[in-house]
């Protein structure tokens, strides 16, 4: 008697049916990966509504009103930077490269005077080389109305103790007043101003050098748009 075995053999040396064998495997291991992706997809869109009710409600409108397009951002950017151009443009005709630093970003514009430039040793009074300056940056806020303009004073970590100044804080707070007060004295409404003294507290450089010392001693000013408050 024959066995089953004996009906189902092949031919020896046919192995088209070797070949036909993979294929079929590796389509059915495809029809298997292509189910759990799917499978995997439907998964996460299903998740997604349970997230989005747990946004309370109008939160999503809102940071859409706040969001900044892309393009606005872009756009933004360029007119900082021809802004720097014309600042450092003018900087150079007056030949104070050196003593004043212009950088801009998306975020604006910023003006940073190094201090020996702008003030006497310890002291808040403006010397007047440096009107010209203010008086640049202020043609720049009139043209530009919808800016605000921020002047921050900074110093070293060296103590100071006179009369007039008992820490760093109260002189870089005079010394950012006092640009301030020369900006509205160009024609700038004091209402776009903003004022503030940090002290030794925002270094540019740590305080481990005389060079470093220096590059932190300024005050800077920076034009900004204001973001208006939806709330």
């Amino acid at each position: 008697m024959r066995t089953v075995a004996e009906n189902l053999s092949w031919p020896e040396g046919d192995s088209n049916w070797l070949i036909s064998f993979s294929d079929l495997t590796l389509l059915l291991l495809s029809f298997v990966l292509l189910w759990y992706l799917s499978d995997k997809e439907r998964e996460k869109n299903n998740q997604i509504p349970a997230t989005a009710a747990a946004i309370p409600a109008g939160s999503i409108e809102k940071d859409t009103r706040n969001a900044v397009p892309y393009s606005k951002t872009v756009s933004s950017t360029a007119e900082w930077k021809v802004l720097q151009l014309e600042m450092e443009h003018y900087v150079d005709t007056l030949g104070l490269r050196h003593e004043v630093g212009v950088v801009s970003s998306h975020h604006g514009l910023t003006i940073s005077l190094k201090d020996t430039f702008p003030f006497a040793s310890g002291k808040a009074d403006l010397l007047p080389d440096l009107l010209p300056v203010l008086r640049k940056v202020a043609a720049i806020a009139e043209t530009h109305e919808d800016l605000s303009l921020e002047i921050t004073g900074h110093t070293d970590d060296v103590p100071i103790a006179t009369s007039e100044f008992p820490s760093n804080w109260e002189l870089s707070a005079a010394r950012a007043s006092r640009v301030a007060r020369s900006l509205a004295e160009c024609g700038i409404d004091a209402s776009r101003l903003v004022v503030q003294g940090y002290g030794s507290f925002r270094p540019l450089q740590l305080n481990t050098s005389e060079t470093n010392r220096a590059a932190n001693r300024r005050v800077e000013i920076r034009l900004f748009r204001a973001i208006a408050s939806n709330g």
